[in-house]
């Protein structure tokens, strides 16, 4: 997609549709020559609330163009987040008429904030909402058509909304590069799959990669990992990427949860939503976009990305509940579900990534249905043992439009997970607390002086519904842009 600015009189501007932003207690709009719009702003129950959108029944200017009210809630909360939703609210309704070019007045520099970020937010709204999985559908006019150029307008010129533009750009491309990973089926996104990705990433950044099979991992000690893929007939692989600027002064580690099917082994899920489980490496996808964006932006700090890939599937090679693991780190593991496998991947995951000299690790997995039901589908649950590193990450949700809440790692609750015949269970012993048991269970995997945080993203990272700039039955990219702005914080830039 096109995308830029225009600066100037809204009447003259050539774009098929003209999308206004209004704030709560709207009292008209009124353009060179035109009238306020009040009327059919009434008519429409039309207030500026967030979420709210109406065609005016004129149009205006020439070439004569549609407008579309948008609402922005009300002005002194105002965000970027409310700028995405109001541009991606937009997009959708735009489509209904078939625009295919459209200027977007969005008041960025009313926005909470810098400007860089509001305008980066727009243009997220705007690329990702355009944006469709379409790569097995036959017929092309299934779909109506989306917008295939948008200008953002600004009251002036500004060097920092250029700066804004690009990287919104960037998070976009990455972001849609990690949901294409997630939508794809898992009869092409196999374990060697994702490390072909990463391969061609490397190639194309100059990152350094190294590609593991399960004679390499066997030598490691990875006993959790390979005991979860010995059911497939698709080899497992573990995927490391190490981005190493010159004179970085800080390291992130990030690793993403890489089960590319999860039928949930001998501990086999139900029939219905299986099919879903296709976004089980949706983590993955996570930190493969993250490594994208860093290949453009090239930011002065250094970044280790690890996931390890593979299939939990049935089979007479698969591991049992009541198997007991011996993982990298030594320590022994009681299963007790095969269901609970992305933990077990992990497990030696962040044993691996504390070898490599990172000052933060950040995992990111749809690790639980515990933390759907306990924050819905549109937020992830974080956890971890750094409470600033968590604040850092929170803080930044807000502006990275990747929701999150913080959940306690309660100790106490320990005692649900161990087991009498090995150091550990893979899985709790009650119902109840399911996503704080498994961020318990990673924890007795890092070491207490490691920065480390734990984000479920079973909610959010695969939609049900069309949601913000997301689309139904796709995956969403969540974290992608929370992981990029937390890495440029780091260097200062964002």
């Amino acid at each position: 997609m096109k995308i830029g600015f225009e600066h100037g009189k809204l009447d003259g501007i050539k774009s098929e549709a003209v999308v206004v932003g209004v704030f709560e207690k709207f009292q008209g709009f009124k353009f060179e020559g035109g009238g306020d719009f009040k009327k059919e702003a009434a008519a429409a129950r039309f207030t500026g609330g967030s979420g709210e959108a109406f065609f005016a029944l004129d149009r205006i200017g020439r070439p004569q163009k549609l407008v579309l009210f948008v609402g922005l809630g009300p002005k002194e909360s105002y965000s970027p987040a409310e700028a995405r939703l109001a541009a991606a609210a937009a997009v959708r309704k735009l489509g209904e008429r078939f625009v295919r070019s459209a200027l977007f007045v969005l008041w960025a520099e009313a926005c909470k904030g810098k400007i860089e970020d509001a305008v980066s937010a727009i243009a997220e709204g705007v690329i990702l909402t355009s944006a469709r999985f379409e790569r097995y559908i036959t017929d092309k006019d299934r779909h109506s058509k989306q917008l295939e150029s948008a200008a953002i307008w600004l009251e002036k010129r500004s060097a920092k909304a250029e700066d804004g533009l690009k990287l919104g750009r960037t998070l976009s491309d990455a972001v849609l590069f990690s949901r294409d990973l997630i939508t794809a089926p898992s009869n092409e996104i196999t374990p060697a799959y994702l490390a072909e990705e990463a391969v061609s990433l490397a190639k194309a950044y100059g990152f350094k990669a190294k590609i593991m099979d399960e004679k390499e991992c066997a030598k490691l000690g990875m006993g959790a990992y390979l005991a979860v893929g010995a059911g497939s007939a698709n080899p497992p692989r573990f995927i490391h990427l190490s981005y190493k600027p010159k004179n970085a002064k800080f390291t992130l580690g990030i690793i993403g949860k890489g089960m590319t099917f999860d039928s949930g082994g001998i501990s086999l899920k139900p029939g219905e939503g299986m099919g879903a489980m296709k976004s089980d490496m949706s983590g993955a996808a996570a930190v493969l976009g993250a490594m994208k964006a860093v290949g453009e932006l090239k930011p002065k700090v250094g970044v280790e990305m690890v996931v390890a890939a593979c299939e939990n599937m049935p089979s007479g090679s698969a591991y049992r509940p009541g198997d007991i693991l011996t993982s990298m780190s030594g320590k022994t593991i009681e299963v007790q579900n095969t269901d609970a496998e992305g933990r077990l991947t992990l497990a030696d995951a962040l044993t691996y990534m504390q070898k490599q000299g990172v000052d933060q690790v950040v995992d990111l997995a749809t690790l639980t249905g515990a933390c759907v039901v306990a924050l819905g589908t549109d937020i992830a649950g974080v956890m971890g043992n750094d409470e600033k590193f968590i604040g850092e990450l929170t803080q930044l949700s807000g502006v990275s439009g990747d929701q999150l809440w913080q959940l306690p790692l309660q100790k106490d609750y320990r005692r649900f997970i161990k087991s009498p015949v090995a150091d550990i269970c893979n899985i709790s012993r009650v119902r109840w607390g399911g996503a704080i048991t498994a961020g318990l269970f990673l924890q007795f995997f890092v070491d207490e002086k490691t920065p480390w945080a734990h984000i479920d993203i079973a909610g959010p990272a695969y939609r049900d519904d069309d949601l913000g700039e997301c689309h139904r039955a796709e995956g969403a990219g969540f974290g992608v842009r929370l992981l990029v702005r937390h890495i440029l914080r780091k260097q200062g830039k964002a």
